[in-house]
């Protein structure tokens, strides 16, 4: 029944975007900045290494979204593969709540895959290193792969590529010492307590200290209840370093983590602010925890820390309004914010708000208020990259199904698909990038040509080039290769 009550609270929020953004869309036209001034030509660059949803047809498992993604090369091995953690089918769950009433065990759930890309056999070749149908019965609870970290396990030295998963319940933690398909082994199972509420592991990353430290949210970040959890593992056991949201009842989730200047940097949702603490520095891992960031800024409508990522020697945080438009709080439609850490823990806001003066110039949303997070964050070859999703393509798909979900506002979807005029930017995800955390500039704006692209979830630099994944629900997530 929570399962139900979630897929239902996020299929009815679809209607609350149409209603805010189409509003917003059609009343406002924002004054950004030029977005297409340094706009780098870099597509004859780009090759695409799966085929959407990663089989033939895109159709076989409904691989909506590349939730995490790794290089991992195990210890000893002279070469390290490229591994995807599939989320499925989204979208079929929504429609089905929508249009066919679906509820509960009903629900079409896709148990979620982890795929490794085999170049050394083709040119778009995946193979299935492990299936979640293959260890757990109709009805799925496990919907997808959505946390990986690379960690030498202090208990023993080995090196493992852990990930996590997200569940109607008890998400679990699993590992491989090769990656290999059959060399899986679920290590951990979070516990069902009612106050926490624990339903998803966001955060992983392996800190100074020798451990590898995990992030809690639940299931569905803007339902009332729960709180943020942080938990460490030294390979063998599993121990909870926060239990209480850092004292905050309203920090729900703690959506993200980051090792940076000896310390680890934990970014929350919270839909009065977002907040960012500083933990477990190796100057004295027994202090309490410091707050660095609360209060979204001074942007009540920044909701969440969407990614994290250390480069020439700040913190960047990336922001985000769950879902693009909170039907809780009623905030957003609002772009997404950039702001960087300094190592004496001042902050610096680089694409924001104009009053915030921000550094780079940007307004908030890289001057589109419809990038809604800064998804994701890599470094490749000395710039950091920067993903995000553009909402604007799930609004033009409300319009197409309005009459089977929602046929009072027909009349404006029409308004917002038909005139094209009224998108001040392309339908897809965009990607930026930037040599110095100041000066950025966009390498594409359209999602790689295609607007089902519409978000750039995730972002990995390799010794073969920067991989990107996609997050497509209505024509199947893709693989992209910057060479």
């Amino acid at each position: 029944m929570r399962r139900f009550i979630t897929i239902l609270l996020m299929s009815s929020v679809s209607l609350f975007v149409l209603i805010g953004a189409g509003l917003f869309v059609a009343t406002h036209r924002p004054h950004y900045l030029p977005r297409y001034v340094s706009l780098v030509n870099t597509a004859s660059e780009f090759r695409r290494v799966a085929p959407p949803g990663f089989d033939e047809d895109g159709r076989a498992r409904l691989a909506d979204s590349a939730w995490s993604m790794r290089y991992f090369r195990p210890d000893g091995a002279t070469t390290g593969y490229l591994y995807v953690g599939t989320d499925n089918n989204i979208l079929g769950l929504t429609m089905a709540v929508l249009r066919e009433r679906k509820q509960g065990l009903d629900l079409p759930v896709q148990p979620p895959q982890i795929r490794r890309y085999r170049p050394d056999l083709g040119p778009e070749r995946w193979e299935v290193v492990l299936d979640y149908a293959d260890h757990e019965q109709p009805p799925y609870l496990n919907e997808g792969f959505r946390s990986m970290g690379i960690y030498r396990a202090k208990i023993n030295g080995r090196t493992y590529l852990y990930a996590g998963t997200m569940a109607a319940r008890n998400p679990s933690v699993w590992r491989s010492v090769t990656g290999d398909p059959g060399s899986w082994e679920k290590v951990f199972t979070f516990p069902y307590e009612p106050e926490s509420q624990i339903g998803s592991i966001r955060g992983m990353i392996p800190h100074d200290d020798g451990l590898l430290y995990m992030s809690t949210t639940r299931s569905g970040d803007i339902l009332p209840g729960g709180v943020g959890q942080i938990w460490a593992t030294d390979g063998l056991t599993f121990t909870r370093v926060i239990t209480d949201g850092f004292g905050n009842p309203n920090n729900t989730g703690i959506s993200s983590l980051a090792s940076f200047n000896g310390c680890l940097y934990a970014g929350t949702y919270n839909p009065t602010g977002y907040e960012v603490w500083k933990l477990r520095c190796l100057s004295d891992p027994e202090a309490p925890p410091q707050p660095i960031i609360r209060g979204g800024t001074g942007y009540r409508q920044s909701e969440a820390v969407m990614s994290m990522r250390p480069f020439e020697g700040h913190l960047y945080v990336g922001t985000g309004i769950p879902l693009g438009f909170n039907p809780v709080t009623r905030h957003g439609p609002r772009g997404c914010d950039v702001i960087r850490i300094n190592p004496d823990d001042s902050w610096e806001v680089v694409v924001g708000p104009a009053r915030s003066q921000p550094l780079s110039g940007y307004r908030a949303g890289f001057g589109w208020y419809l990038n809604v997070y800064c998804w994701y964050m890599q470094e490749h070859e000395g710039r950091l990259y920067l993903g995000t999703w553009d909402m604007s393509r799930t609004i033009a798909f409300l319009g197409e199904e309005v009459e089977s979900v929602a046929p009072p506002f027909k009349p404006l979807l029409n308004y917002l698909v038909v005139r094209p005029q009224v998108w001040s930017s392309p339908m897809g995800g965009d990607l930026y990038r930037t040599a110095d955390g100041v000066h950025w500039e966009p390498v594409f704006l359209d999602g790689l040509n295609n607007p089902d692209n519409h978000g750039i979830r995730t972002l990995e630099s390799t010794p073969m080039g920067l991989f990107v994944g996609t997050e497509n629900p209505f024509t199947r997530l893709e693989i992209w290769l910057l060479r």
